[in-house]
């Protein structure tokens, strides 16, 4: 009985092209980016009915990571990832994805995208509100939004937000953190509240 070696060869690397294979359509290919110091960088895929974004800090400082509207780009979602920390943040439809590095080093991270969930019920728009906050002052404010992101409000800046009725938001400060609104639906599509304003109220109850 002959054996064809080269028969034998041929098949094994066969098998091995086809292992490799699936593994590729199994795996979910990564991608690097750096974002710069103080600098915005937006990730968009405006045709994708929504999808998810597994995102790995790789550097040494805080990533800002948000969820915002196409349109208005308030603010829907958002978080500070931690140094060499990893989380997933779901991309609504007609939203976008932003990364914000407040540092003056560049920001290393990977990304992976996923398609969206099934199955998730939209929220419902007329019990939320759409609106800015705005910082008059020539300092920043440390704002917690619980649930939401933990932004600090630039000097003479507004940052667009969408927030369902009954969210709390605090001024961070030493000790216990101070209330200073509570959103509801007094509050008109588009205005913007000086956070200054609301400190001082808060302050002076």
């Amino acid at each position: 009985m002959k054996i064809n070696h080269l028969g034998f060869l041929g098949l094994f690397i066969v098998l091995n092209i086809s292992v490799l294979q699936a593994q590729s359509k199994n795996s979910t290919p990564k991608s690097t980016l750096f974002v710069p110091p103080k600098q915005v960088v937006t990730i968009d895929y405006p045709y994708m009915k929504g999808y998810q974004v597994k995102i790995w800090n790789k550097s040494k400082l805080e990533l800002g990571v948000s969820s915002r509207d196409h349109q208005t780009d308030t603010l829907t979602k958002g978080f500070g990832l931690k140094k060499g920390s990893f989380e997933t943040i779901q991309i609504q439809e007609k939203n976008y994805l932003q990364l914000e590095n407040r540092f003056i080093a560049p920001l290393k991270i990977e990304y992976s995208i996923f398609k969206a969930k099934p199955g998730k019920k939209k929220i419902n728009p007329t019990r939320r509100a759409v609106f800015y906050l705005l910082n008059s002052t020539a300092q920043s404010l440390p704002i917690i939004i619980p649930g939401v992101m933990n932004p600090n409000l630039s000097p003479f800046s507004r940052s667009g937000v969408d927030l369902p009725w009954g969210q709390k938001i605090y001024l961070k400060t030493p000790g216990k953190n101070l209330l200073i609104l509570t959103v509801s639906d007094t509050i008109r599509k588009g205005s913007q509240i000086d956070v200054a304003d609301l400190i001082d109220a808060a302050l002076n109850k």
